[in-house]
């Protein structure tokens, strides 16, 4: 297995050479301008007399050269990495980059070696730490460094370069800034890293970045993320879960996720225009697949070598307006799950059911949405008597109940905001109305005329009623008592009045 993890990241490696470097190996044949010599001249003269001055021999004895002379002795080799940078190497194996502003990016000559200046050290080098203001990790700066185990990266981070860690088989674990917003092509391939999350800034995983890691577990995208890059998680054989949202990337790479045997389930973005080829070639225990777009799956081999998967081989993502039912109410999509933000709406109720429970969540096509709406029902609910409201649902549309000749009771509506119009006019036996909801703001015009049996509304917990949302509400009802919050009698009082909803009452807790 190590044997082919090294070769897989010695081929990404090679690729990041020939596809980054190529304009730098052109440069390199050019003659420096005399600007450009003048600017060496200048910096090793600024390097030479710093040099002199370390040499510098203090008297034996002198507290400062004392000191001097172990700080000099506790470093195997120091120097510049960027403009505004130097770096540091101790003998305990830590690389300290200090500084401001990016760093340097190196190359890789023909012998697979960078040109990093600490690099005749790579074996020695254990422990990576770039100071806060460092913007940049440089191309090929730590790659080959195979017994590198600890990284650590400062908040001021924006990119990673590419190939930067290719090949540091020693480092398992990497936390990626919070300001980081691209990962460079080949930037992680061949690592021993086991789990990968990105922030919420990064906008794009260069090609190959964590292709050939195989003791990668998991892996968390942000759904800021809008390109991922070709074979970016290729020959991850460990790979389990891959968490990424519903909406966010648009692009896919060829090969993103091929040879990951150990991916059982993964969900194709709604958010996906454009996927690649082979996206899934070889992941031969992936068993549950879903798409959101039309893709012609054939002519891609999206899931060639996927052996275990179903007939059919795939799952499609509900689309808005798309309708069902499921126990005694029927739905339209209101918004697709995005995140496990899903929404449906109620709009047809079973004709002879006597009880109907709201449900808080309905699973569709293998997706949880919420319940947050119901519209007036496709049926004459001529014999329904209970009505419970689901916890999810904001809103009760205009006439939604109008005309239930049998309805008695009305509970439940913990999240309900809104009242339409009318909305249960028209049924004489309603009895009970009790809302638990804390968040009721409005209860539209003759929501309960005609209702001769209703004398009490129950709003118990609600606090944000308004005057102008309780409007012309009682027009035409039976109700003489309201009870609401203890706290809110006072102020509801001035709302519930014969000149406001339309009929005088009593308000009390």
């Amino acid at each position: 297995m190590k044997h082919l993890k090294l070769t897989s990241a010695l081929l990404a490696a090679v690729m990041c050479v020939s596809m980054v470097m190529a304009p730098v190996a052109a440069d390199e044949t050019k003659a420096p301008s005399e600007t450009q010599t003048a600017e060496t001249a200048e910096e090793n003269e600024a390097e030479g007399s710093e040099e002199k001055e370390s040499e510098v021999v203090e008297e034996p004895g002198e507290p400062e050269a004392e000191a001097k002379r172990e700080a000099e002795d506790a470093y195997l080799a120091k120097g510049k990495c960027g403009k505004k940078l130097k770096w540091t190497l101790d003998k305990k194996g830590t690389l300290k980059i200090t500084g401001k502003g990016a760093m340097k990016n190196y190359a890789v000559n023909s012998s697979m070696k960078s040109t990093a200046p600490w690099i005749k050290y790579a074996q020695k080098i254990k422990k990576v730490v770039i100071s806060k203001k460092v913007t940049t990790v440089g191309q090929f700066a730590f790659c080959f460094c195979t017994n590198l185990k600890s990284v650590s990266l400062p908040k001021t981070l924006k990119s990673i370069g590419s190939c930067a860690f290719t090949m540091c088989l020693n480092l398992t674990g990497v936390s990626i800034p919070k300001k980081v917003k691209t990962i460079g092509m080949g930037a992680f391939s061949g690592t021993g890293i086991t789990k990968v999350v990105l922030p919420n800034s990064v906008l794009s995983i260069g090609k190959y970045a964590f292709e050939g890691c195989g003791n990668l577990k998991s892996v968390s995208i942000p759904k800021s993320v809008k390109t991922i890059g070709d074979e970016v998680f290729a020959g991850c054989s460990m790979l389990e879960t891959v968490s990424i949202p519903i909406v966010g990337v648009t692009t896919m790479g060829d090969r993103v996720f091929a040879g990951c045997t150990s991916l059982k389930s993964f969900k194709i973005p709604l958010s996906v225009t454009k996927l690649g080829s082979f996206t899934f070639d070889g992941c031969s225990n992936l068993e549950e697949a879903w798409i959101a777009n039309k893709i012609d799956l054939a002519s891609t081999g999206t899931f060639n070598g996927c052996s275990k998967l179903g007939k059919p081989s795939y799952y499609e993502y509900a689309e808005p307006g798309d309708m069902n039912g499921t126990g005694d109410v029927e739905f339209v999509v209101k918004y697709p799950a995005i995140d496990g933000t899903g929404t449906v709406v109620i709009t047809g109720i079973n004709p002879d059911a006597e009880k109907v429970v709201i449900p808080n969540v309905i699973v569709y096509k293998k997706v949880s949405y919420r319940v947050v709406r119901i519209d007036p029902s496709l049926y004459s609910l001529n014999k329904l008597k209970t009505l419970v409201i689901g916890s999810n649902v904001t809103s009760i549309s205009d006439k939604a109940f109008a005309n239930c000749p049998e309805l008695e009771s009305v509970t439940g509506g913990l999240k309900l905001t809104s009242i339409g119009s009318r909305a249960f006019e028209n049924c004489p036996k309603l009895k009970v109305f009790s809302i638990t909801s804390k968040s009721l703001k409005k209860i539209g015009a003759f929501a309960f005329s005609g209702d001769a049996a209703l004398t009490t509304l129950q709003f118990k917990k609600t606090t944000k009623l308004t005057k102008s949302g309780v409007k012309n509400s009682l027009k035409g009802s039976s109700v003489k008592t309201v009870k609401v919050k203890k706290s809110k009698v006072k102020k509801f009082k001035k709302f519930f009045t014969k000149k406001n909803c339309g009929k005088k009452v009593t308000v009390k807790k």
